[in-house]
C-alpha cells in the first residue's frame, strides 16, 4: 500500500439487503396545500396530507410506519428518538419521521407496509424507491447506518488527535492506520468498546489490501463474542455471514442460569469466526426461536449449535454441565463431524 497516504484513512461497515417498493409518484397537483408539520421527540409525525412536504424539505429522510398497539414499535420509540437527538447534535443533514399505519392506510399501501414496524429511507425526495431499512434497532446502530449513507465512505483523519477523538466518539469504529498507535507497518485498526477492545488487520506489504479479506475480517470482529438474540440483533446475526450459530438457552431471572453466561463467553474467543456465540432467553419475547429447535423453555440450561447452510442440528450429550470446557469440547465435536446430528431444521432468514 503507498506510503504516500496520509496518516490515517476511516473505513466504516456497510450494511445490505435493501428492498423496496414501486409506486406511482403523486404530481404536486394531487398534493394539498403546504402545513407545518409536528414534531414530537424530534421526531417528524407525518400524514398523507404532509409526506410530500417532508420529502422536498429533507433530502434524505428516515420513515418508520408503526402501530401503537406494536411491543416492538414501542420498544424502538426511545431509540429512534435517541437516534433523532444524536443526528441532530452532530448537524447531520438527515430527518427522522414516523407514520402511524393503521390511521394512514392509504400510505402503508403505497409503501407496501404490511408488518410494524416497517422503515424505509428516502433519498432526494424520491418517492417511488424508497431503500429498505434492515439496521440495528438501537439508537447508536440507527444513527451510524443514516451516517453511512449521508456522508462520505471514507475520511481523512490527519492526526492522532482527530483518530482518537473519533474512537472515543463512536462505539465501533474502523481506521485503517499508516504509522502512529504503536504500530510499525500499515495496519487497518477495529477499535470497539467491547470485547478486546481492538483487532488489527495487518496489510501486505507486497500484495496490498485484499478487500475480500478485509471484509470477512471487519464482519467477524465487529460482532460481540456472545451476543443476546432479541428482535433488535437478529439482523446484524445473520449479516454475520458464520455459518456455525452455537446457542444456550437461559432463564436469566434465575440466578444459577446467569452464572453459566460466564463459561459460555470464556469459550468463545478460540472459535471466533467459525461458531456465533449467541444466547437466548427463555424467559424474554423468544418463543418462536425454542419453536424452531423445538425447545420448551423448561428444557433451559441447554445448548443447541445449527449450521445454516446444511441446517443440520446438534445437541450435547444430556445430563452434562453447561461449562468452559464442555461447552469448547461440544464445538470442537461437531465442527470436527463426530457429533450425530440430531434433526434437521428449515431455518427461515432473520431467526436462528
Amino acid at each position: 500500500m503507498s506510503r504516500q497516504l496520509l496518516p490515517v484513512l476511516l473505513l466504516l461497515l456497510r450494511a445490505s439487503c435493501p428492498w423496496g417498493q414501486e409506486q406511482r409518484p403523486k404530481s404536486p397537483s394531487e398534493e394539498p396545500p403546504e402545513e407545518e408539520i409536528p414534531k414530537e421527540d424530534g421526531i417528524l409525525v407525518l400524514s398523507r396530507h404532509t409526506l410530500g412536504l417532508a420529502l422536498r424539505e429533507h433530502p434524505a429522510l428516515l420513515v418508520e410506519f408503526y402501530a401503537p398497539w406494536c411491543r416492538h414499535c414501542q420498544a424502538l420509540a426511545p431509540e429512534y428518538s435517541k437516534a433523532a437527538a444524536m443526528l441532530a447534535a452532530e448537524s447531520t443533514m438527515v430527518m427522522l419521521a414516523k407514520v402511524d399505519g393503521p390511521a394512514q392506510p392509504e400510505l402503508a399501501e403505497e409503501f407496501g407496509v404490511t408488518e410494524y414496524p416497517t422503515l424505509k429511507f428516502f433519498r432526494n425526495g424520491n418517492r417511488t424507491h424508497p431503500e429498505e431499512y434492515t439496521g440495528p434497532r438501537e439508537a447508536e446502530g440507527i444513527a451510524e447506518w443514516l451516517r453511512r449513507r449521508v456522508g462520505p465512505s471514507a475520511m481523512r483523519l490527519e492526526d492522532e488527535v482527530a483518530a482518537q477523538a473519533l474512537i472515543d466518539g463512536r462505539d465501533l469504529v474502523v481506521i485503517g492506520f499508516f504509522q502512529q498507535f504503536g504500530l510499525t507497518k500499515d495496519t487497518v485498526v477495529l477499535f470497539k468498546k467491547f470485547d478486546e477492545g481492538r483487532a488489527d488487520f495487518p496489510v501486505d506489504e507486497e500484495l496490498g489490501l485484499d478487500l475480500g479479506d478485509l471484509s470477512r475480517f471487519l464482519v467477524t470482529h465487529s460482532m460481540r463474542l456472545v451476543t443476546e438474540f432479541n428482535s433488535q440483533m437478529s439482523a446484524k446475526i445473520f449479516a454475520a455471514r458464520i455459518l456455525n450459530h452455537l446457542l444456550l438457552f437461559v432463564n436469566q431471572t434465575l440466578a444459577a442460569h446467569r452464572e453459566l453466561l460466564a463459561g459460555f463467553g470464556e469459550a468463545a474467543p478460540r472459535f471466533r469466526g467459525q461458531v456465533l456465540f449467541v444466547v437466548v432467553d427463555v424467559a424474554a419475547d423468544n418463543e418462536h426461536v425454542l419453536q424452531y429447535f423445538g425447545l420448551k423453555a423448561e428444557a433451559a440450561p441447554t445448548l443447541r449449535l445449527v449450521n445454516l447452510e446444511t441446517t443440520k442440528k446438534y445437541a450435547p450429550v444430556a445430563g452434562g454441565p453447561v461449562t468452559a470446557a464442555s461447552i469448547t469440547a461440544f464445538c470442537h465435536a461437531v465442527l470436527n463431524g463426530q457429533v450425530k446430528v440430531c434433526c434437521r431444521l428449515l431455518i427461515a432468514e432473520g431467526e436462528p
